[in-house]
């Protein structure tokens, strides 16, 4: 049983406008994309059922998916502790107006908040700073700051890409950046 979920889900997107730079590019993802509605009964079937009764989910989610994030998981009796969000540094400009340069992380807990180390108390803001890589591929910082956070917890990494030091992973991808 988890103590810690990282969840990031398929939302169902696709890409931004093609590129010159990439004539041959696609608009799909490299991944199986999911309605909300869909990935939320699978969370139910499949993953909230790996939780301690108490615990904590990390959920990554973006602009067009936040309301429906925080909707479901509400409806699912989670509380909010905080929003986080990710500073890309970079983005891309959709419909040629403002450039998307973040990501939220969203931090739940059910039925209260599970105590961080103390010796983290005050160390983390609620931003965190890092160039992105490859099309979903998270910060590395996310997970050191969830390892220091919850050192001795048992953690899950939900639709898991890439190996990570103290998570087991969940997903049909788990090598694809390793």
């Amino acid at each position: 049983m988890y103590e810690i979920l990282i969840i990031d889900p398929p939302w169902k997107k696709r890409k931004g406008g093609l590129r010159k730079a990439r004539p041959n590019q696609g608009r799909e993802l490299d991944y199986e994309t999911m309605e909300t509605k869909d990935i939320f009964s699978l969370l139910d079937k499949e993953v909230f059922s790996l939780a301690k009764e108490q615990h904590v989910v990390f959920m990554w989610t973006i602009e067009k998916f936040l309301t429906e994030c925080d909707t479901e998981m509400l409806k699912r009796g989670y509380k909010r502790h905080v929003r986080m969000v990710w500073d890309k540094t970079n983005g891309v400009a959709p419909a040629f107006t403002i450039r998307y340069s973040h990501e939220y992380l969203i931090w739940y807990y059910k039925p209260k908040l599970l105590k961080i180390a103390v010796e983290q108390r005050g160390k983390y803001t609620s931003v965190i700073t890092e160039k992105a890589r490859e099309h979903s591929r998270k910060p590395d910082e996310a997970y050191n700051m969830i390892n220091n956070l919850y050192p001795n917890s048992k953690k899950i990494d939900v639709f898991s890409r890439e190996k990570r030091d103290g998570f087991s992973q969940w997903g049909d991808q788990v090598d694809f950046f390793n």
